[in-house]
């Protein structure tokens, strides 16, 4: 959703101009009509289209799950109120009268729509965005556990800012949301910079707030991987290739796919990698993720370590 937003605002968002440029295409061949329709209108939108994530190994089809078992009755409930921000000349017909008709109809043809939007705006680039997302948690984690609150939120946005035992963030409607116990669900992305949003903020809603907030690093994303002739003639190119491009962590079969060679083989290098100190390995759920060292960023870019 947040990928969605900067294709429907790209002035607003000036990290992506490679990332936009490389969807434009594909994204002309599908049909996002009416989830373009119900994308928030300044700042405002259905809460249910953005589902609170169960935790860090959240995936795609969880998440589209928990929008396809929306009650009907809060998905009309928060499309008619969509439509009251709409101005309907503005509007096809057949679009707005599918928002604001039956909810289950609007919510199967909105959950379809948002499938099409994670295969062509991220699933192409997902094992880059997923190293970084895992990256800038361990850092948040460290951050909660060393300087507790006041730690934590000291450099996630400079909208938010946590004093006196409360969360004020900047820049949104006004209003005071009671956690009541339901707890607030960090949720970094890669396509949020620079904006900062929560929810649902309804008091009345059981599901836990999420503070969607830029992810460090994001801008490394389109970053190339530095190179070096003379690691590559100490390596050999298909080694150090792999090593450069683990400055993102990847897993073996996503770093297979982003430098076209077989498994097996980007398999072998990694071992190599990380018996020389090279290559660090990380487990998330039922998958590791490898990544540089410092010493290995450090002689890629030709400096003493």
């Amino acid at each position: 959703m947040s990928a969605f937003l900067v294709l429907n605002s790209p002035a607003r968002h000036g990290w992506y101009p490679t990332w936009l440029q490389a969807v434009r295409d594909v994204v002309a061949e599908v049909d996002l009509g009416l989830l373009a329709v119900a994308m928030p209108n300044r700042g405002h939108g259905p809460d249910f289209l953005w589902p609170s994530p169960t935790g860090p190994l959240t995936t795609i089809e969880d998440d589209l799950a928990q929008v396809q078992s929306t009650d009907p009755g809060i998905v009309a409930a928060e499309l008619a109120e969509q439509a009251r921000r709409l101005d309907p000349r503005t509007v096809p017909d057949s679009l707005y009268r599918t928002l604001t008709g039956d909810p289950l109809t609007a919510r199967d043809t909105l959950v379809a729509q948002q499938r099409l939007a994670w295969h062509v705006l991220v699933a192409p680039l997902w094992d880059r965005i997923r190293g970084l997302l895992d990256a800038d948690i361990t850092t948040r984690s460290r951050q909660l556990a060393d300087g507790g609150l006041e730690g934590l939120f000291a450099d996630l946005h400079q909208r938010a800012t946590w004093r006196n035992d409360e969360l004020h963030l900047t820049g949104l409607r006004h209003g005071v949301v009671d956690l009541r116990g339901r707890g607030l669900v960090l949720v970094p992305t890669a396509f949020g910079w620079p904006n900062l949003g929560i929810g649902p903020t309804d008091s009345a809603s059981t599901t836990p707030p999420a503070l969607v907030y830029p992810m460090r690093g994001a801008a490394r994303l389109w970053e190339r991987p530095a190179q070096s002739s003379a690691i590559s003639r100490l390596l050999g190119a298909g080694r150090a290739s792999v090593l450069a491009e683990t400055f993102l962590p990847g897993t073996t079969s996503g770093l297979a796919q982003r430098l076209g060679l077989a498994p097996a083989t980007v398999s072998q290098h990694l071992s190599v990698l990380r018996d020389a100190g090279l290559v660090s390995a990380s487990r998330r759920g039922r998958e590791v993720l490898y990544r540089q060292t410092p010493l290995a960023a450090a002689l890629l870019r030709g400096e003493s370590p």
